[in-house]
């Protein structure tokens, strides 16, 4: 973000011919174009007076650089953010300094131009290679996989970046309002890797012109607060959730999926797309803000009550196989583009939605435009205990008796070579950010495993939020024993939550590791996807690999917030491969497993509810989404177009956390 600086380091915002401060609120806070505008609008008198202007000003320190290892580091002071430089940190690819705004406009505003003029570019020789940034894989099989720098970057003679300036737009929502996000990102250095050298630029003025909406494209309505979707068969015992959200406030509309079908008979050209479009139309009419979906897979089928989109975004040489699919529910959240369009997840009209690979690129906005979750109920039973645990969670402030808990699941995630224990370092920058909350480790060490008797021993005390970190699969998880992250723990799987008790005190889990919230895993699909790999040898399973390779009636994560009894309120996890940082690339003093990737959405959501006091589950959810898009999401980010797009919320969006007064 644009900050204030001292001598070299200064910020100038102009709009038109207007000169503003001489400060901007540093990265975290947005700033509202309409609101700076105000006092200039008289000046726009001409036939276009919906065009708008916007110049920046930046002035940069000079580098400073430094070697370690084989690699250099480099560092600009004008993009530090909280003390901490801010980087580019794509997989593979050069680690660089860079300067990141964000504006909020008005939804649907176009941006026209973007021009730029800077510096004559200082050569700078460097002592060594710009260090590039590394993922630790968490999928269990692969985790010691050698990490790699894009030699398509390396070895080429052109800068990199491509350019000084780039920006994104997309639309999405900000403290419940419809806006057009404007994030600039500005390189006060570009890496010219065949000479090993830099060109770093003391000065650039930015200047931005945009078009906004002559009216609003949206209405301010607030008919209802939350629709809720579900198969007929399930409406009825709905009712009661229904009933008790208008009891406390929130406006909820229930409709049955077949009337969305009807309705949308002339929209969309599968269920998926009728829905969303569906969801836009509620946006639209009624105010809709949250969204539940309540519906999965039928049984143990392999069909579906209520359908999900799989994303085919696929970064080839960032993950430890090519993933070819995996669910995204961040499609139906999605409704709008940055200038107020339908946001359909398919730019060439293929019928194929949400492809990246190496031959093509979707146009995807990404920004949540709902808040919304999913309860992938396969039958009446499930949709009976989470409507009578959200209820029961919601009528009452939970005790702090219990409540002020933060479980901590954790342990030596990778071999690394700086010798981290990743999940202690992360877990206890958890604590930090919930100050608050008493922290219940459960750390994988010489005198304690971690397996179905340590994590339902901190479990049953109840907690607030419960937090894992460390790998995983559809139907388990575990970590490593310290101090080289090579001897697995025992783990905790399926069957070790069958005893769980902790009843009413139920927490919002965070699950990080691959695949704990890939929610279509069945009997049925797993017998047929071994017998197609395996044969009748996939008959014959042995112990609790039955459960470990697939064999189980539902996921990690759904199993957890769905078991009848106790478990959790909600669950949120990955439903393809997750991904972590790896090392200390940038050599500030922080493990990149904290920085970057699912550590930090991990962190962000945890943060919101315990330092900034932000209750509402799905606002939490979608603002750490909406947050890392700013941060990450450059031109070239798949790997963090797949992070964002597979993060599930297992829940009620419009859940009160800790339940209402």
């Amino acid at each position: 973000m644009i900050n204030s600086f001292t001598k070299k380091g200064t910020v100038i915002l102009l709009l038109t011919f207007f000169i503003l401060s001489s400060c901007i609120p540093s990265f975290g806070s947005q700033i509202r174009a309409d609101s700076i505008t105000e006092s200039i609008n008289e000046l726009f008198t001409t036939a276009s007076y919906n065009t708008k202007y916007l110049e920046i000003e930046l002035s940069f320190s000079d580098p400073n650089i430094t070697q370690h290892g084989n690699y250099s580091i480099v560092h600009v002071n004008e993009t530090n953010h909280n003390r901490m430089i801010l980087f580019d940190m794509d997989p593979g690819k050069p680690v660089l300094p860079v300067n990141l705004s964000v504006f909020e406009l008005s939804f649907g505003t176009k941006i026209i131009d973007v021009e730029y003029e800077h510096s004559t570019p200082e050569i700078i020789d460097l002592p060594a290679k710009i260090a590039f940034a590394k993922a630790s894989y968490d999928n269990i099989q692969y985790y010691l996989l050698e990490n790699k720098m894009d030699v398509n970057v390396y070895e080429n003679d052109d800068p990199y970046p491509s350019d000084w300036v780039s920006y994104r737009t997309g639309g999405g929502l900000s403290q419940d309002e419809h806006v057009t996000f404007l994030v600039l990102r500005i390189y006060p250095v570009r890496y010219y890797p065949a000479d090993d050298q830099l060109q770093f630029i003391q000065t650039i003025t930015v200047n931005i012109t945009y078009e906004e909406p002559v009216e609003p494209l949206l209405d301010d309505n607030n008919r209802y607060d939350l629709l809720i979707l579900a198969p007929c068969e399930f409406m009825k015992h709905l009712q009661p959730l229904v009933c008790h959200k208008s009891h406390m406030g929130v406006k909820t509309r229930l409709e049955s999926l077949q009337k969305v079908y009807k309705e949308m008979y002339w929209h969309g050209r599968d269920r998926q797309e009728k829905i969303k479009y569906y969801i836009k139309t509620a946006v639209e009419e009624w105010g809709i803000k949250h969204v539940l979906l309540v519906g999965g897979i039928k049984g143990q089928t392999v069909k579906w009550n209520l359908p999900a989109r799989y994303s085919y975004v696929v970064p080839m040489e960032e993950q430890e196989y090519s993933e070819q699919s995996f669910i995204s529910d961040l499609y139906y959240a999605d409704i709008y583009d940055g200038e107020g369009g339908f946001s359909s997840w398919d730019s060439n009209g293929d019928d194929l939605f949400s492809v990246w690979n190496l031959t093509f690129k979707e146009d995807m906005d990404l920004y949540p435009d709902v808040y919304l979750g999913r309860l992938p109920c396969r039958n009446i039973a499930e949709v009976k205990v989470m409507v009578n645990k959200i209820i029961k969670y919601e009528k009452e402030k939970s005790a702090d008796s219990w409540f002020k808990n933060l479980i901590l699941v954790a342990g030596d995630s990778y071999p690394d070579v700086n010798g981290f224990n990743e999940g202690e370092l992360i877990s206890e920058r958890a604590v930090e950010l919930m100050p608050s909350f008493n922290p219940v480790r459960v750390y994988a060490c010489e005198n304690q495993d971690i397996d179905r008797k340590t994590v339902n021993a901190a479990m049953n005390q109840g907690a607030g939020f419960a937090y894992f970190c460390g790998h995983g699969s559809s139907v388990s998880w575990s970590t490593h024993f310290p101090p080289d992250g090579k001897n697995w723990t025992t783990g905790y799987n399926l069957l070790n939550m069958i005893p769980l008790h902790n009843k009413g005190k139920l927490p919002v889990t965070v699950v990080g590791g691959c695949h704990n919230g890939e929610f279509d895993i069945s009997i049925t699909k797993s017998i047929k996807n071994g017998l197609k790999e395996n044969g009748l040898k996939y008959f014959i399973p042995k112990g609790v690999s039955f459960w470990w390779n697939g064999w189980a009636p539902n996921c990690w994560a759904w199993w957890l917030t769905s078991k009848p009894g106790g478990g959790a309120i909600a669950t949120i996890a990955n439903t393809g491969l997750g991904t972590h940082g790896d090392d200390d690339v940038d050599n500030n003093s922080v493990a990149d497993y904290l920085e970057v990737l699912d550590g930090w959405l991990e962190l962000r959501f945890l943060e919101l509810y315990g330092t900034e006091q932000k209750y509402i589950l799905g606002e939490n959810h979608a603002q750490t989404i909406t947050e890392y898009m700013h941060r990450f999401l450059g031109d070239e980010a798949i790997m963090d177009t797949k992070m964002v797009q597979q993060w599930e919320l297992f829940g009620d969006p419009s859940l009160k956390i800790g339940g209402y007064e």
